[in-house]
């Protein structure tokens, strides 16, 4: 004859505890199979893939539009280099540059004079020249910002990248971003199984 405290301790421990297992488990599947099966496999006449590998190019079209349109964009390297600071920078630079390369031509040639006069000279020449370039500066900032518009495509640059990514690398990146929540979610899973366990054991109970 069996006894019904017997079944019932059986019972309370067995339904939260499978419960647990199914919740576990379910949700450690889950998060397996949005990398695997890396290629598409046949199971029962079903074709299975990992969500990522199958949705591969659909992600790297996203990630591009959202890094093209959220992170950089041509209008941010615009605002970036039409700056005083920026320009001043630029124009220290020919300044630097334009400043040797006028005193080589200038020392290059014998009959110019003094060193006192090819020193006045060189400097004239070399501001009426840095001027000049600090006038149009801004113009071919622009122009130069334009050109890359038209020939520098974020979108494109980083789907391309995230296309060629391996999809073992890739998953290894966001493993190690997320490892922790996602052991957290399979942990999740287990409490919740272990809950309706519980609860089903109470039902139980009661309609007895």
């Amino acid at each position: 004859m069996e006894n019904p405290d017997v079944n019932i301790w059986l019972q309370l421990i067995l339904l939260p505890t499978v419960g647990a297992l199914i919740g576990w488990l379910t949700n450690w599947v889950a998060i397996k199979m949005l990398f695997r099966p890396r290629k598409a496999v046949k199971v029962a006449g079903l074709s299975l893939q990992g969500l990522i590998p199958k949705r591969r190019h659909e992600l790297a079209q996203k990630i591009g539009e959202v890094v093209e349109r959220e992170l950089i964009s041509h209008e941010d390297i615009s605002r970036r280099v039409n700056t005083p600071e920026f320009h001043e920078t630029v124009r220290a630079h020919v300044q630097k540059h334009v400043e040797v390369f006028v005193k080589e031509k200038l020392y290059s040639v014998p009959l110019l004079g003094n060193m006192m006069m090819m020193e006045s000279v060189a400097n004239r020449v070399r501001d009426f020249i840095v001027d000049e370039i600090e006038k149009v500066l801004p113009g071919m900032v622009e122009g130069f910002v334009s050109g890359l518009e038209n020939k520098l495509e974020f979108r494109k640059i980083v789907t391309e990248k995230v296309e060629a990514f391996e999809l073992e690398r890739l998953e290894n990146i966001v493993l190690s971003i997320a490892r922790k929540e996602l052991h957290y979610i399979e942990i999740l899973g287990g409490v919740l199984g272990f809950a309706i366990g519980l609860i089903q054991f109470a039902v139980i109970a009661l309609a007895r």
